[in-house]
């Protein structure tokens, strides 16, 4: 591995915060820069995560020569020109999820990258631990059978806050694109692209999805039931039923130390994979691997995953009555 990958953080929020955590915890990587338009809160976010370089501006973090690759950490609204604006700049990125509003805008930003020759993929942290390699490789051994139904859910209950991020539509607010995009990612993870989805969901005053409760079905028969909510409390869990078993993931799934496999025979195994960190250097560690071996994308997060994820996400949001 290179040296030492300077980082620079697009965004000064919560999430941001468990990132530059997860950085200073990884060799190898420096939270370098920090970036947001509020100065007091940029300068307090430098200081507690040791950043070496403090802008109020994007575009000066961006045309910073010393920053290596760039986290993007802002409301999913900013992503789109967020992402372009750095690849315009010939800087490597990983934006959160979701990727953008739309299809479009994600197609648009994978695009460029790939034109410019640049890294770029989707902040999916889920993806990049090491319980989902197991699980993957557990299905590629024939341990479960074939897959054949996918179970997942998150939901919190979300203070009401018009003008908050997971309130507000021009922010992209709504369960589908702050949470229920987990999910999303394990069904098609799992079993690829649906050929029928049917959501049923309620709208917030404020136009963005309450909740949004999704059974899709697949080519070969197999079916997922996902559920994604910010005004309710759910299980955390999610479940892999295969024909020969199933893999039970325990609360909270999407960020899983610990899952089992449950066979017909009733025979049960538990696999433990406790996090470094906060669970985010997976992710620090597979996107500098990445720039390591000169990658274009990740094999973790490849770009057709996050097309088909935003694919998916855009018919969900359709049926939801949700425009962004």
């Amino acid at each position: 591995m290179k040296k030492n990958y300077r980082w620079g953080i697009l965004g000064a929020g919560r999430i941001a915060g468990k990132f530059c955590e997860a950085i200073n915890f990884t060799e190898g990587a420096e939270v370098y820069a920090v970036a947001s338009r509020d100065a007091d809160n940029a300068n307090a976010f430098a200081a507690r995560h040791k950043a070496a370089k403090v802008y109020t501006n994007y575009t000066d973090l961006v045309k910073d020569e010393n920053v290596d690759i760039i986290y993007i950490a802002t409301p999913h609204a900013f992503h789109y020109q967020q992402t372009l604006l750095c690849l315009q700049h010939n800087k490597a990125v990983l934006c959160e999820k979701p990727m953008s509003l739309s299809l479009k805008q994600t197609a648009e930003m994978i695009e460029v990258a790939e034109k410019n020759k640049l890294f770029f993929m989707e902040g999916m942290w889920t993806a990049c631990m090491p319980f989902i390699d197991k699980i993957l490789s557990l299905i590629k051994e024939d341990v479960i059978g074939e897959p054949q139904y996918v179970s997942a859910n998150f939901g919190f209950i979300a203070p009401l806050d018009p003008k908050g991020r997971l309130f507000d539509k021009a922010l992209g607010g709504g369960s589908v694109m702050d949470i229920g995009i987990y999910p999303i990612f394990l069904a098609t993870l799992i079993l690829g692209e649906p050929t029928d989805i049917k959501t049923v969901s309620k709208l917030t005053a404020t136009g963005v999805d309450e909740y949004a409760n999704m059974v899709m079905q697949y080519a070969n028969g197999q079916t997922a039931h996902i559920l994604s909510a910010i005004n309710i409390n759910t299980p955390l869990e999610a479940e892999i039923i295969g024909t020969k078993g199933m893999i039970k993931i325990n609360n909270p799934w999407f960020k899983a130390t610990e899952f089992s496999v449950v066979l017909n025979d009733g025979t049960t195994q538990k696999f433990l994979m406790p996090h470094g960190s906060n669970g985010f250097e997976h992710e620090v560690k597979e996107a500098m691997d990445c720039l390591d071996k000169g990658l274009l994308q990740s094999t973790k997060v490849p770009h057709q995953l996050t097309l088909s994820i935003s694919k998916i996400m855009d018919e969900i949001l359709k049926q939801a009555g949700v425009s962004y």
